[in-house]
């Protein structure tokens, strides 16, 4: 006859099983859930791709003719960015090739100025002076000069004598006697305003020495 085993021994013997089971019941639970995280985390990678593809377009469409208004929406008609036409008709002269239209840029030029569109109408006259052309050289004088300055037809916050005096000078090389009177005028202006005690003037005035 079989000796009987403590009842202990049984006892014992099921909570280690019982204990067993919970382990790797659990560790397998988690395993499988784990998975499923995975699997989630994948299809969210994907929707958020799919999601900055579809923003890309829209990101390289924007320029700086486009703003956002109060509500966030792309505003596509703001009138031109200023400087663009007389960027647009250089671009035009320049494919053409010289000799240059000055006279007809010129007079492009003297319309933005009285529409007020001061950095296209700045830019063209640069740009006829630049190449010789004589009104467009005395333009560019007057726009910086003190002794005649507006506002409301320059595109400078203020007068420039220095700037004034090199372009007159340009103009006064050719023997164009209105940039050589502007000239005397511009010396007038600055030893009057020196003795004032305006910097600018003194400082124009190493510049404007005969």
């Amino acid at each position: 006859m079989a000796p009987q085993r403590n009842p202990l021994f049984w006892i014992g013997l099921a909570i280690a099983g019982l204990i067993l089971f919970i382990f790797f019941g659990a560790n397998r639970n988690g395993l499988s859930g784990m998975g499923s995280e995975q699997s989630g985390s994948v299809m969210s990678s994907s929707e958020l791709a799919q999601d900055l593809n579809g923003v890309a377009p829209e990101k390289t469409a924007f320029s700086p003719s486009t703003s956002l208004d109060n509500n966030s929406a792309i505003n596509r008609n703001l009138p031109t960015p200023p400087g663009m036409g007389a960027r647009k008709a250089i671009q035009a002269a320049r494919k053409t090739g010289k000799p240059y239209a000055l006279v007809e840029i010129f007079n492009q030029a003297k319309i933005y100025q009285e529409e007020g569109s001061l950095a296209d109408a700045h830019l063209l006259f640069f740009f006829s002076a630049r190449e010789g052309h004589l009104d467009s050289i005395m333009q560019m004088a007057l726009m910086s000069d003190p002794t005649q300055f507006r506002a409301d037809i320059s595109l400078l916050d203020q007068a420039d004598p220095v700037q004034s005096f090199k372009w007159y000078q340009k103009a006064a090389l050719s023997g164009y006697q209105p940039a050589i009177d502007s000239i005397k005028n511009l010396r007038q202006w600055a030893l009057d305003e020196s003795k004032a005690g305006n910097p600018l003037a003194r400082q124009s005035l190493l510049n404007l020495k005969e």
